[in-house]
C-alpha cells in the first residue's frame, strides 16, 4: 500500500504549531530541519509517535525531525502544503554563534554533495573488486570509462561545492561555477603541470592542482559574496546588467588564482598534515576518542563539517587514517548496539525498528539507530560509544588506512590500496571487533524495555481519541469578540476564508480596535504578528480570530497583545488591541473572521445574528451543536 506522505506532512505541520509557526524547512540525508517561531508550540512527544519518525533533536534554534530514507518524499509533501523551504539565516554576535555559522556553512556546502560522493565511492569500490578478482584489468577501456565516471565527483568537486556555496552565501550560482571552472580549466592545468613560471599582470600564480579540493572554492565564493555587493554599489543602474557580472569575474578570477586559491590549498594541506601528525604521534588514542565521540558529534550536526578534512587527507596523501576510519567505527558500533536491542527487546515495534535501524547503520546512515533506539534507551548509546572507542584502538594500533571515502560496511574494499592486502585484513578485523563488542556490551548492560511505557501511552492515546469523538449533546455558545457589523463567511473577500478551508464561522467588520475572548478557555496560539489568536474553549471547541486580511505583512505593527500562549481566559477578557485607523490608512481590509477550526467534530455551526446586523461585544454570535 502506497504511503500518503501528504497526511504525514499535515500531521507534522499540526504538531509543529501550524503553518504560521514554521519559518522554514530544509533537509539533509536523513533529517527534516525546521526553524520555528515559538518552540513551546512544538509537540515533540506526539511527533515521536509518528511511525515514520524514529526521533527528534533540537540543535540551537533548529528542530530536527529524523525520518531516514523517506526524508525527500516528506520534504516534498511539506513543500506542496505551502511550507517555506530553505535554510534560515539567524544573526548571532556571540562566539558560539560565529562557530555555529562556520559549521552550518560547511554543512550547507557539503551535505548536498553526499549522494554524489556516495555514488562515486561505490563505483570506485566496484572497480577495486573487479580488478582484484581479475574480472576487469585496469588497462581495459571498460575499466577506464568506469574509472573516470567514478572519479568525476571527486575531480570536479569544486564545481559541486561552488553550486552549493552559491546558495549558502546567496551569490550568483553561474558566476560561482565560472570561478570553479577557472581553477579546473584544462589550459590552467597544463600550465600547472608545465615547467615555467605562471604570472598574471606581473603577479605570480601558484602552481596548485584544485581537483579534489574543498576549502579554496568555499573561501572564494564567500569572498565573492562581498565583492558582488561592492560592485553592485559602485556601478550605475543602467549598466548593472553588463558591468556587474563582468567586474565580478574580472576581480574574482585573478584573486582566486593568485591569493585565495593558494591560501585555501595551504589550509587544506595543513589539515591533512595535522591529521597525519596526530595519527603518527598519538596513534590509537586520537582515533579512539574521535570514534567514541562521533555519535554525540552527529547530534550537533557537526559531522559533515569534518568531511573536508578527510577529503583533504585523501587528496594530498592518498588515504585517510582518522576522519572516515573513525566514522566507520562509530557507525558499525551503532549497528551492533541496535541489533542487540532487536534480539533482547520484548516489544514488537522496537524489535522491528531496531532491526531496520541496524541495517541502515551498517550502510552508513545512523540517525534512525541513534535517535530511534540507542539514545531513546540511554544505555545502548554509551555501549556503542565504548565499542566505537575499542574499534578505534584496534584501527589505530593496526594503522588502518582508507583509500576511498566511505563510512559503512561497504568500506571493506576501500581498504585495498598501497599497503596491500594486509590493510584490508586489518580493516575487516577493526569492523568485526567494533560490531561484536558493541553487540555484547549492549546485550550485557541491557536497557529498560519500553513495552510497558508504550502500552500506557497507547492506552492514553485511545482515551484521548475517545474524548475527541465523544458525541456532543449540549450547545456551545460563542459570543461576539469584537464590536461591529456581521458578514457571512462566504462573503469575506478572501477565498481561503470564503471557501471555509480553515473552518466554519462568521466575520465582523470592526467598529473599534479591541478583541475580547468569545468563550472561557485557553489561548493555544497567538501569532508573532499579533493579527491572529487561537483559543480552545473548555468544551474542546477550537476558535481562530483573524484580524483583517493580509495584516500579517504588518509584522505586529499597530497591534498589542494582552495575553500570551497558555493563558487561561474568561469570556469578555481583553485579548488584543489594534490601531484601526492607522491599519486602514495603510490600505488593509480589517474584516475579521471568527472560525470554528474543528467544525467537523460537530453537527452544525449556526449564526445567531443576520448579515449586516450590528453586534456588541459579548452578544451571542454562534451556536455550535
Amino acid at each position: 500500500m502506497k504511503k500518503d506522505y501528504g497526511k504525514i506532512a499535515e500531521r507534522l505541520i499540526e504538531l509543529l504549531g501550524g503553518k504560521d509557526n514554521i519559518k522554514s524547512v530544509f533537509h539533509c540525508m536523513t533529517r527534516l530541519r525546521f526553524y520555528v517561531k515559538n518552540k513551546s508550540l512544538v509537540n515533540e512527544k506526539e511527533i515521536e509517535k509518528i511511525p515514520e519518525v524514529p526521533g527528534v533533536n533540537w540543535y540551537e534554534n533548529q528542530f530536527q525531525v529524523i525520518v531516514g530514507n523517506e526524508v525527500d518524499a516528506i520534504f516534498k509533501a511539506l513543500e506542496s502544503k505551502g511550507i517555506k523551504t530553505g535554510e534560515e539565516k539567524e544573526n548571532s554576535k556571540s562566539s558560539n554563534g560565529v562557530f555555529s555559522k562556520i559549521v552550518d556553512t560547511i554543512t550547507g556546502c557539503m551535505t548536498p554533495m553526499i549522494p554524489a560522493l556516495t555514488a562515486a565511492g561505490m563505483i570506485k569500490v566496484i572497480l577495486t573488486l573487479t580488478n582484484y578478482f581479475h574480472i576487469l584489468t585496469d588497462k581495459s577501456s571498460t575499466y577506464q570509462v568506469l574509472n573516470f565516471i567514478g572519479d568525476v565527483a571527486f575531480y570536479f568537486m569544486p564545481f559541486l561545492i561552488a553550486a552549493n556555496a552559491a546558495k549558502v552565501f546567496k551569490v550568483n550560482q553561474a558566476l560561482s561555477l565560472i570561478i570553479a571552472g577557472v581553477l579546473l580549466h584544462p589550459n590552467f592545468v597544463k600550465l600547472v603541470e608545465g615547467k615555467g613560471l605562471i604570472t598574471f599582470i606581473g603577479l605570480p600564480v601558484s602552481k596548485v592542482s584544485y581537483s579534489y579540493s574543498v576549502i579554496p572554492i568555499i573561501l572564494m565564493v564567500w569572498i565573492m559574496s562581498y565583492i558582488e555587493k561592492l560592485v553592485d554599489r559602485i556601478t550605475p543602474k543602467m549598466t548593472k546588467i553588463i558591468l556587474n557580472p563582468t567586474l565580478v569575474i574580472l576581480i574574482c578570477a585573478p584573486l582566486a588564482l593568485i591569493l585565495v586559491g593558494p591560501a585555501g590549498d595551504i589550509a587544506g594541506n595543513g589539515l591533512a598534515v595535522a591529521i597525519n601528525f596526530l595519527s603518527q604521534k598519538l596513534g590509537f588514542v586520537v582515533l579512539a576518542l574521535l570514534a567514541a565521540a562521533f555519535p554525540f558529534i552527529v547530534m550537533t550536526g557537526m559531522h559533515h563539517a569534518l568531511t573536508p578534512i578527510g577529503l583533504s587527507a585523501i587528496a594530498t596523501g592518498g588515504s585517510d587514517t582518522l576522519i572516515f576510519v573513525s566514522q566507520i567505527c562509530a557507525n558499525i558500533a551503532q549497528s551492533g548496539a541496535t541489533f542487540a536491542v532487536a534480539v533482547k527487546t520484548k516489544n514488537k515495534n522496537m524489535k522491528q525498528l531496531s532491526a531496520a535501524s541496524g541495517i541502515s547503520a551498517l550502510m552508513g546512515i545512523t540517525e534512525p539507530a541513534l535517535y530511534g533506539v540507542t539514545m531513546k534507551l540511554k544505555r545502548p548509546i554509551f555501549a556503542a560509544a565504548i565499542a566505537a572507542g575499542i574499534g578505534g584502538v584496534v584501527g589505530g594500533i593496526l594503522q588502518v588506512s582508507l583509500y576511498i571515502p566511505q563510512n559503512s560496511i561497504m568500506s571493506i574494499p576501500c581498504f585495498i590500496g598501497k599497503k596491500g592486502m594486509g590493510n584490508l585484513v586489518y580493516g575487516i578485523i577493526m569492523i568485526a571487533v567494533t560490531f561484536v563488542s558493541s553487540f555484547i556490551i549492549t546485550y550485557v548492560i541491557g536497557f529498560e524495555d519500553i513495552k510497558e511505557q508504550e502500552a500506557e501511552e497507547l492506552e492514553e492515546s485511545k482515551l484521548e481519541a475517545q474524548k475527541e469523538v465523544k458525541p456532543l449533546v449540549e450547545k456551545i455558545e460563542v459570543f461576539a469578540p469584537i464590536k461591529g457589523e456581521v458578514v457571512a463567511l462566504e462573503n469575506v473577500p478572501d477565498k481561503v476564508f470564503a471557501d471555509k478551508s480553515l473552518g466554519a464561522g462568521i466575520a465582523v467588520i470592526p467598529d473599534e480596535g479591541k478583541v475580547y475572548s468569545p468563550v472561557d478557555g485557553k489561548v493555544t496560539m497567538i501569532m508573532d504578528s499579533k493579527h491572529g489568536i487561537a483559543i480552545e474553549a473548555e468544551e474542546g471547541l477550537q476558535l481562530l480570530i483573524h484580524i483583517g486580511l493580509e495584516t500579517v505583512k504588518l509584522n505586529g505593527k499597530y497591534f498589542k497583545a494582552h495575553v500570551q500562549n497558555g493563558d487561561l481566559v474568561k469570556k469578555g477578557d481583553l485579548l488584543i488591541e489594534f490601531d484601526k485607523e492607522k491599519i486602514e490608512a495603510e490600505g488593509y481590509n480589517l474584516i475579521t473572521p471568527i472560525l470554528v477550526v474543528n467544525a467537523n467534530d460537530y453537527i452544525k455551526s449556526v449564526p445567531m445574528v443576520k448579515e449586516r446586523e450590528k453586534v456588541q461585544v459579548n452578544d451571542k454570535l454562534l451556536t455550535i451543536v
